[in-house]
């Protein structure tokens, strides 16, 4: 069971990593400073990066659901480790195993 789980969270990391990238890479919707730039938005007219753009937005939705079904994975997993049933505090079975004290 634990590498099922370390094999999920090795895909949640490069998940995370490849939808940070592509994010970053991704044009700006707004006007801002590239609207400004006129050599820029002609070369992306000629060049065709519309579509790059759609398959960027499109890439970029999957791996947000993927992003958000590795993780309700990885907590279904974890807490079936566990023993998801049973809710523990940090100080049960210390409380217990103390000797009792005199009073004086």
């Amino acid at each position: 069971m634990s590498i099922l789980l370390g094999a999920l969270i090795f895909l949640l990391v490069v998940d995370a990593l490849l939808l940070t990238l592509l994010v970053l890479i991704q044009q700006g919707r707004g006007g801002g400073l590239a609207t400004d730039i006129q050599g820029v938005a002609q070369a992306s007219q000629i060049l065709g990066v519309r579509h790059a753009a759609d398959f960027a937005e499109k890439s970029t939705w999957t791996l947000f659901g993927a992003l958000i079904v590795l993780t309700l994975l990885i907590h279904a997993v974890h807490s079936g480790m566990r023993g998801g049933d049973e809710v523990k505090t940090r100080t049960s079975g210390v409380v217990e195993s103390l000797p009792p004290t005199q009073p004086q």
